[in-house]
């Protein structure tokens, strides 16, 4: 998340509500090999699926704390522009998910309107992989700035996926290379905005619990609201099973997305998440938040990776491109075919021979 400049601009997190417990993880050591915690980073992969990185004490870790500080501010400006004028820009679901997506345009699992808006910028967009999309003014004029983000979130997200490479027996540099910056791919930077609610007004969830499709996601948020489904959890869970993630300064919160439970046969997990009335006096102010969703090239086939650690698929698997794979998970799910749920989270086939024990 920004800096505690950021977070004084706002009430605080209360310490009264459930709060789910995640590791933070140094960048630092992670950037220096850090032994224990390489081995934290891979448990908790394993075990949940999200944890915060402390960006801080690192070249690279400031300048990606600079950048999400500029994208918090991009994100207020586009949603003080008229509604009329985004809406020329709106996202066209289920074949096109970029543009903007105003409050109230999804629906929650009892039909009430989600409380959920966002204008989502496409990285072929930004990057120049793909024709230019119209965009409203403030996103022309600051395309140097979104591209410079777009590169330093690849370029930290590849240096905790190489620690993952490591830990699955994967050569290095295999899970970065499948979401590569210059391939077609619907890799995006999500700018959110959450409607405050009135102080008297019950909780609610303001977007559904899902998974995230792709391989990997970085969040910047500074009000609280994300909350996170613990393993511990029923099968069918109640309103209270739910716990908030509470916001750190000066971190960045993971979560990994089923592409990478799919390439590493159910080795690591990709966790059910929703957004919900944010906690305490946060609820009576905005939630902006941004993030930055990772996802396979297009053409990258979404066959179980051979690695040293992840155990054989039983029988022939059928060959599919991420392309394909996206659009039937996602419909899949339209269909209720696959209720969402999180997915993953197998212990490591050579790991359990040599009878290692990891996070449970």
């Amino acid at each position: 998340m920004p800096t505690r400049e950021f977070f004084a601009r706002n009430p605080p997190f209360p310490s009264d509500v459930p709060v789910v417990q995640l590791e933070c993880l140094s960048f630092t050591k992670l950037l220096a090999n850090d032994a224990a915690e390489c081995q934290r980073l891979f448990q908790t992969c394993q075990y949940i699926g999200f944890f915060l990185v402390n960006l801080r004490g690192s070249d690279e870790g400031e300048t990606m704390l600079k950048h999400a500080e500029r994208a918090f501010d991009l994100t207020e400006q586009i949603h003080r522009v008229d509604q009329d004028t985004l809406k020329k820009y709106s996202f066209k679901p289920p074949t096109d998910l970029f543009g903007y997506k105003s409050a109230g345009d999804m629906k929650l699992e009892d039909g009430s309107p989600d409380r959920m808006a966002f204008y989502n910028l496409s990285q072929d967009d930004m990057l120049d992989n793909s024709p230019s999309r119209p965009a409203p003014a403030i996103v022309e004029t600051h395309r140097p700035e979104f591209r410079n983000f777009f590169h330093h979130a690849h370029l930290i997200l590849s240096r905790l996926l190489s620690h993952l490479d490591t830990l699955l027996g994967l050569e290095k540099g295999t899970l970065i290379s499948l979401s590569p910056l210059d391939k077609a791919s619907g890799t995006s930077l999500r700018l959110l905005q959450a409607l405050p609610s009135d102080s008297e007004s019950k909780p609610r969830t303001d977007l559904v619990g899902h998974t995230d499709l792709g391989s990997i996601t970085m969040l910047f948020n500074v009000v609280g609201g994300l909350q996170v489904l613990p393993p511990s959890a029923p099968e069918k869970p109640v309103d209270s099973d739910w716990q908030y993630v509470r916001p750190m300064p000066d971190c960045a919160l993971i979560n990994l997305g089923d592409a990478m439970v799919q390439w590493s046969g159910g080795i690591v997990r990709s966790n059910m998440h929703r957004v919900a009335t944010a906690p305490g006096a946060q609820k009576e102010v905005e939630r902006l938040s941004v993030a930055y969703l990772l996802r396979p090239a297009l053409e990258t086939s979404m066959q179980r990776l051979k690695g040293k650690n992840i155990a054989p698929a039983n029988g022939q698997e059928e060959s599919i491109h991420a392309r394909d794979w996206e659009r039937m998970r996602a419909a899949q799910i339209v269909q209720g075919e696959n209720k969402p749920g999180s997915i993953g989270g197998k212990k490591a086939a050579n790991m359990v021979a040599r009878g290692e024990v990891l996070a449970n």
